[in-house]
């Protein structure tokens, strides 16, 4: 028995060493990194770890959906402000609605004990609606492995939880079984047998299509300071295509929206609310619905006294977007030129914002960009530029 035992431990072990040492060349599952243990649930675990290795908390953390984990560049706010980078952190998680900000994020940011000054929470036009079938990413979030190893007692108090302890930390696939079979290799089948090695959403039909290990590898690369890239930059023309998101018949989820902002202000933070932009041919295929949830979004931030950040510089141009509502590299730098400016009064309430302290209005964005490129080459080798 203690002989079986032993060659079972040094199977589980090869198996760990094997697949991370796969997934370390971006070979298997290049999205993750599996040697976040526990569970690497995507939407949090990576950021989790990026934001542990700040010497403090940051001043600024931004959060919401995809359109603020690809729009919002840290170290070009810094740049721009003339503040250090680890003044500002980008903790946007995919698909993440105003639900799950209130019932999975700041939760999570608290446990942590990680109390900014300013939490700012980017309005995309979809993440303050009730999409009621994306409420189950906090079910999906709560069950991770990532989430129950993070809450259970330190000391098991039974073999059996030692054991469950045990194989979720060292069983990798195990911990990656869904993962593995859904992320690589149903991809991987039909790439291989069916030809159907590309991806293009839908929204990027315009556009030149990406290998799908390419695509992942991208998706999965965040800078030191959390802003993930848009995995597509370069391969659309910029406009929004195909059918409408969100209509009028999706109601504004008010009762989540007030207490989110009660509850980070009852935690010690000063929440602001960030307008994300759009181009005009995502506004023009969502009206009415576009205008009549912003004006209940400023009627909000009126009735709960909370700073409301809306852009005002100009944003026709389909070069600073992918697919109309997701900021190209482009896009993200001189989004984030036009956000510094409009966080000085926060951040440097002592001068005037009219006396133009913050420089952003001639900063280039192009010159940014290839900055941010230089100093993290993994972008233009992931991307080609």
């Amino acid at each position: 028995m203690l002989a079986l035992l032993l060659m079972l431990w040094m199977a589980m072990k090869l198996l760990d060493v094997g697949f991370i040492e796969l997934n370390r060349r971006r070979i298997v599952l290049p999205q993750f990194n599996i040697k976040l243990i526990p569970y690497h649930d995507p939407r949090v675990t990576t950021r989790n770890h990026l934001l542990l290795a700040y010497p403090e908390s940051p001043r600024v953390i931004f959060t919401g959906d995809s359109r603020v984990k690809n729009g919002i560049v840290p170290q070009a706010i810094a740049a721009t402000s003339g503040l250090a980078k680890e003044t500002f952190f980008n903790f946007g998680t995919g698909s993440q609605v105003v639900k799950f900000a209130r019932h999975a994020f700041l939760p999570h940011l608290l446990n942590m004990d990680i109390k900014p000054e300013f939490l700012i929470f980017g309005v995309s036009p979809d993440w303050p609606l009730e999409k009621r079938h994306l409420w189950r990413l906090i079910d999906r979030y709560k069950n991770s492995l990532a989430y129950r190893m993070n809450h259970l007692s330190r000391r098991p108090r039974d073999m059996e939880a030692f054991l469950k302890q045990f194989l979720a930390r060292h069983l990798a696939l195990f911990r990656y079984r869904q993962d593995l079979i859904h992320q690589e290799l149903v991809l991987d089948w039909n790439c291989w047998v069916h030809g159907d090695c590309h991806r293009l959403p839908a929204t990027l039909e315009d556009g030149t299509p990406l290998h799908f290990k390419d695509a992942e590898r991208r998706s999965g690369y965040k800078t030191p300071y959390g802003w993930g890239p848009q995995p597509y930059d370069g391969h659309a023309k910029g406009r929004f295509v195909g059918r409408a998101r969100f209509d009028r018949t999706l109601r504004f989820d008010q009762t989540h929206l007030d207490g989110l902002i009660r509850e980070t202000q009852a935690a010690g933070m000063i929440p602001l609310l960030l307008l994300m932009p759009v181009h005009p041919t995502f506004r023009e295929q969502h009206e009415p619905a576009m205008s009549l949830n912003e004006r209940k979004l400023r009627e909000s931030a009126e009735q709960l006294g909370v700073g409301l950040l809306i852009p005002e510089d100009d944003y026709s141009d389909p070069k600073l977007f992918v697919d109309g509502h997701h900021l190209s590299h482009l896009g993200a730098v001189t989004f984030s030129i036009e956000l510094a400016e409009l966080l000085a009064p926060y951040l440097q309430p002592q001068k005037s914002s009219a006396a133009s302290d913050v420089s952003s209005r001639h900063v280039s964005a192009d010159a940014l960009l290839q900055q941010i490129y230089s100093a993290h080459p993994e972008i233009p080798k992931f991307w080609g530029h």
